[in-house]
């Protein structure tokens, strides 16, 4: 857990640049990746140079997704909020679910790594495993995998810098994204006596970590959005209104590591999603209740 710890640490806190390759989906993507801290807040911006010019930068929470050609653009605030490379913020309550384990050491970007892998003691969560550098603690590969061996998506640097000074100015919007069109998501946390819905009966391990209603600048209806985790994995869970029908269903997709399940429970319209198995989507389905 040491090397987890000093991973997610790293990721926070340092200052780091690189170029990471993303495999999976069936499609691979280049990204320019850079980080750092300025008076506390922590930054991220996140450039995919081979699809669509997407450009995400991050402060702290607040979250900037953009496109330069297309000049538009989507600014969030998300609760809780998780690095790109890094885990949740509950590694501690996941050991009844996990089990991490050392491997070898490895040479990665011409860096001796240590793999660490984060076993599932179920069926209900997928294995992660990292490549963390032994000097930096900077994760320099990354593999989500099935319970059958397969890896799902891999997040691999073709090289990294830390330890440099990255000016601020790289962590800024372009001029011209004062005049792109701008749509405004946001986010209300919901108190629990005011919650509607419940999750009963949940997967072993997941709990709800965020309740929120969600509402953006071109619907004026209003989302309820409930965030699952285990420590590790995370599920959203979103109701959009009512459904034209009573009678329950579910349809079931999968998009690499992701799988997601539009359904209609208790005449709702209800989309869940997350990196973990198809069984444990079914499973929060079913678990979801609404209180009258």
């Amino acid at each position: 857990m040491q090397w987890l710890q000093a991973m997610q640490h790293a990721l926070q806190s340092s200052a780091y640049q690189g170029t990471v390759i993303y495999a999976g989906a069936s499609q691979i993507d280049t990204l320019q990746v850079f980080h750092a801290m300025f008076d506390g807040v922590e930054y991220e911006h996140i450039l995919s140079l081979d699809l669509s010019p997407r450009e995400v930068i991050r402060e702290q929470s607040k979250i900037f997704c953009f496109n330069q050609q297309q000049r538009n653009g989507r600014v969030s605030v998300v609760m809780p909020h998780k690095n790109f490379l890094g885990l949740p913020s509950g590694l501690d309550s996941a050991e009844s679910y996990y089990t991490v384990q050392l491997g070898n050491q490895q040479k990665v970007v011409q860096r001796s790594a240590q793999i660490v892998s984060i076993l599932p003691k179920d069926n209900l969560r997928y294995q992660h495993k990292f490549w963390i550098d032994q000097v930096s603690s900077i994760p320099v590969k990354i593999q989500l995998i099935d319970n059958t061996g397969n890896v799902l998506e891999q997040l691999m640097f073709a090289d990294l810098k830390t330890g440099q000074m990255i000016p601020r100015d790289q962590f800024l919007l372009p001029v011209e994204s004062k005049q792109y069109q701008w749509v405004t998501q946001k986010s209300e946390i919901v108190p629990y006596e005011q919650q509607k819905w419940r999750v009963v009966d949940k997967p072993a391990g997941f709990e709800i970590v965020n309740y929120m209603q969600e509402h953006n600048t071109l619907r004026s209806k209003r989302l309820t959005h409930l965030l699952l985790s285990d420590g590790i994995a995370l599920v959203s869970v979103y109701v959009d209104g009512k459904a034209k029908t009573n009678e329950p269903s579910i349809e079931l997709h999968r998009v690499g590591a992701m799988n997601l399940a539009k359904s209609i429970r208790s005449g709702y319209n209800l989309t869940i999603v997350g990196e973990v198995p198809q069984q444990t989507i079914r499973l929060i389905h079913n678990a979801m209740k609404i209180v009258h």
